[in-house]
């Protein structure tokens, strides 16, 4: 199969300022490694980078119709099966339209990974309604059919680990911190029935559980962690806090939830979004509340042992499902087989409108 993947995939333009801000761990990229190993032939194309660096002083609005026929002259050429969208928001549905006049029978994905409730999202989700044949969320809500256009759907999407890049096994390792926490901004999350800022947060985690390792780049202070400094604050922590903004959305989380599993973290988990449809309580560690996550916490570090354990389990389990190789399975078999994908272990129906 013949497969263009459209991304933003950190091209360099001359539009960085203090950082080239490469993002490692985007699905884009995991979908591209997928598609490699089985075989398909994958094009990856920038349209933010492309627009960027046709357009006046590198604003990339002034360069869209400069990306949108590059885009064109891609799909002429490589006749694709499949285009994959991840936030291709400068491509048009006009030539999306046209890359169906050029490449007959291609099939269109529309890729979301963000949180539904934001209004940016909701017009991102909005945005290829009649166009795309289909849309993948990663969050199991079948209303999310109504962004479906006539004869189009919308699917669940799990969020893939990949062997290239989830590479750690903490669970036999020792390490400088107790627990690990990232984090990019301050907008508030909800723990149990409270809504707190993450600097909040940490501050009454470690009042609860005196004596905790706290690893917190991006909040508290301290700088985010990016590019390699990420992978080196994955593998400085036994447990990760996978704490979203939102905790109640059936399946919905932050994909750094993906990043702790398959690096070999104890991962500590809401248990409102219902993953223990997927890891059991020997798998993962989850909480109902604020004192539930801070005893849990305390009793994790008072017994390595069992940290390991609980890491090691939820490790293998994350392998064994949600490999990116598998995920993409799914998505093709979605896509392509005859009344979509069956026989995995997350949802999978295809909603309608």
């Amino acid at each position: 199969m013949r497969i263009l993947n459209v991304a933003d995939f950190n091209w360099m333009t001359g539009a960085e300022k203090d950082t080239a801000r490469v993002s490692l761990f985007d699905i884009c990229r995991k979908f591209s490694h997928a598609a490699t190993r089985a075989n398909h032939l994958v094009v990856e194309f920038s349209d933010r980078a492309t627009a960027r660096a046709a357009a006046p002083l590198r604003l990339k609005g002034l360069g869209q119709g400069w990306a949108n026929r590059r885009f064109l002259q891609v799909v002429d050429e490589l006749k694709p099966d499949l285009i994959m969208l991840h936030f291709a928001d400068l491509i048009t549905n006009h030539t999306l339209a046209e890359a169906r006049r050029l490449s007959p029978g291609v099939v269109i994905a529309d890729i979301n990974i963000d949180p539904i409730w934001t209004e940016k999202n909701q017009k991102r989700l909005a945005l290829r309604h009649g166009v795309a044949d289909a849309v993948f969320v990663t969050t199991a809500e079948p209303m999310l059919g109504g962004f479906a256009g006539p004869g189009a759907f919308a699917a669940y999407l799990p969020n893939p680990v990949d062997p290239a890049i989830e590479t750690g096994r903490m669970f036999e390792t020792e390490t400088p911190f107790d627990l690990l926490f990232p984090c990019g901004d301050e907008e508030p999350r909800e723990i149990g029935g409270d809504v707190v800022a993450p600097s909040v947060a940490i501050l009454n985690l470690k009042g609860a559980a005196p004596g905790l390792r706290l690893s917190t780049p991006g909040a508290g202070g301290e700088p985010e962690a990016r590019g390699v400094a990420y992978f080196r604050a994955l593998q400085s922590a036994r447990m990760g806090w996978a704490l979203s903004r939102r905790a109640g959305l059936p399946l919905y989380a932050s994909d750094r939830m993906a990043h702790f599993f398959g690096w070999g973290l104890t991962v500590l988990l809401d248990r409102r979004a219902g993953f223990d449809r997927f890891y059991d309580g020997g798998e993962a560690v989850y909480y109902s509340g604020f004192e539930d996550l801070a005893a849990s916490v305390r009793r994790l570090i008072a017994d390595d042992a069992h940290a390991r354990a609980i890491a090691r389990r939820g490790w293998e389990k994350t392998w064994r499902l949600f490999h990116s190789d598998r995920v993409l399975t799914y998505v093709l078999a979605q896509l392509f087989d005859e009344g979509g994908a069956a026989d995995f272990e997350w949802p999978c129906e295809r909603w309608g409108a």
